[in-house]
């Protein structure tokens, strides 16, 4: 009987430090951290929420066709691409550009893709990325004829609305080369700096 009554005391003792365990070890503090720790880890679905944020759509851009820049054979004009919806979202690859002249048709070949690999770039709520356009001067041979460009039309990367913009005045473009793959101009992939 005394050993029964021991055998309880030492029952109740191990259940209430079990119990005292559970409320310090398995108290919701502890994981709720952990909970929050996956979170965090689930910051992973930040990341992915970054890494899943929508493409930029064609509606959501204001695009703009930045001043002439010479060089050495070619003329360079920035193209923009601002957010102007209220969340981020990502630009990859290249822009699809063409120009166009006073009655809407296309002037000679799209831009060429030329320069670096493209990477992902996410662009916030009213932030810009940027691409860039080089127009060969049609003066210089093998292009034998040039027409008055007063249109650019641009396709963002994966996009199959285009945007419509009026060029710099003046602007000409190589309508008819000498040569086959002469490239009357060329576009980069969107990048998140001004080139």
């Amino acid at each position: 009987m005394l050993l029964l009554g021991a055998l309880a005391v030492g029952l109740a003792a191990c259940g209430s430090s079990s119990s005292s365990s559970t409320s310090t070890t398995g108290a919701t503090p502890t994981t709720s951290p952990t909970s929050t720790t996956t979170r965090p880890s689930g910051s992973s679905t930040t990341t992915s929420t970054a890494a899943g944020t929508a493409a930029c759509r064609t509606s959501s851009l204001a695009l703009t066709f930045g001043s002439p820049n010479g060089s050495a054979g070619a003329i360079h004009y920035t193209l923009t691409f601002q957010n102007t919806g209220s969340t981020p979202c990502t630009l990859f690859g290249f822009p699809g550009v063409s120009f166009l002249d006073g009655s809407g048709t296309q002037i000679g070949q799209p831009a060429q893709r030329e320069g670096g690999t493209p990477t992902t770039v996410t662009v916030a709520a009213g932030a810009s990325a940027y691409a860039s356009v080089a127009v060969t001067d049609p003066g210089i041979p093998p292009c034998s004829g040039s027409t008055a460009a007063s249109q650019v039309k641009v396709f963002p990367p994966g996009e199959t609305h285009a945007a419509t913009l009026a060029t710099p005045s003046g602007m000409l473009v190589c309508s008819s080369p000498n040569t086959a793959g002469y490239r009357s101009s060329t576009v980069t992939p969107v990048s998140a700096t001004a080139l």
